[in-house]
């Protein structure tokens, strides 16, 4: 049952008032000093958004150097993500793409301990086989992220696939979705997941709600009351489905 959400900052201010944060390497790479963050949190490599021309790209060695300062609590692999779109802009297969997780995964655990597997695929199937790979390689971590799910738009699809990951990793094993929409949350997937992430609030504030008139810019006082509220509405939705869950198994 999903029991953590993370919210997904490019910003310092927000951090006091988010329960639970995701920070991007890709975001903090050029930070000399680190933020205090005293509270769960974990960070990624942000390879995604470099993929999809959204960052410069930085290497695997310098994600190590940057763990290794930041020392975040839980760490995600160097991944590569199996969107069709991106694989035909950079030219890589599935199975080239997960290989290539794979062996940054058992890369940066030797660099830094925190860092947890990400499992790549498009179809089903895909997932299932990069599971193997991951088992036999020896890098199947406490938690283990589930990747290229967010921008599908088909929450069946995704619950399927979540739901066949949990049927083939040990119970120990705590899944992980990046970018996860709200709407999976009503679908099975909630059963499934043990934690999960969103930007929803950044992305959706920044480019629109924060917009008059195309005058851009309010400061950060201003966005506080949209950040909380998000959050709270999140909060809430977790503790009503915990709450529910908890029903449903005693009666």
């Amino acid at each position: 049952m999903i029991e953590e959400i993370y919210y997904g900052t490019t910003w310092k201010w927000a951090v006091p008032y988010i329960p639970r944060v995701m920070l991007s390497a890709n975001v903090v790479k050029n930070h000399k000093s680190t933020w205090i963050i005293n509270k769960p949190w974990m960070m990624d490599s942000g390879v995604g958004g470099m993929f999809k021309g959204k960052a410069r790209e930085f290497g695997i060695d310098r994600y190590a150097e940057i763990l290794n300062l930041w020392k975040p609590p839980i760490a995600w692999s160097y991944d590569y993500p199996c969107e069709p779109s991106v694989r035909h802009k950079f030219r890589y297969t599935v199975k080239q793409a997960q290989e290539r997780t794979t062996d940054n995964t058992a890369y940066l655990l030797e660099k830094y301990d925190r860092v947890n597997a990400v499992v790549q695929g498009w179809e089903l199937e895909e997932y299932l086989e990069h599971i193997d790979q991951i088992k036999e390689r020896g890098v199947l971590t406490e938690h283990l992220g589930i990747g290229s799910i967010c921008r599908r738009g088909q929450d069946k699809q995704i619950a399927s696939i979540i739901r066949a990951i949990r049927k083939n990793v040990p119970q120990w094993v705590k899944l992980h979705g990046f970018g996860v929409k709200t709407s999976i949350l009503n679908t099975e997937a909630k059963f499934f997941f043990h934690s999960a992430d969103t930007s929803a609030w950044s992305i959706e504030r920044r480019y629109y709600s924060w917009s008059d008139n195309n005058q851009k810019g309010q400061v950060w006082q201003q966005k506080v009351p949209y950040l909380i509220d998000y959050v709270n509405k999140m909060e809430t939705k977790i503790f009503k489905l915990r709450k529910q869950y908890v029903f449903e198994v005693v009666e």
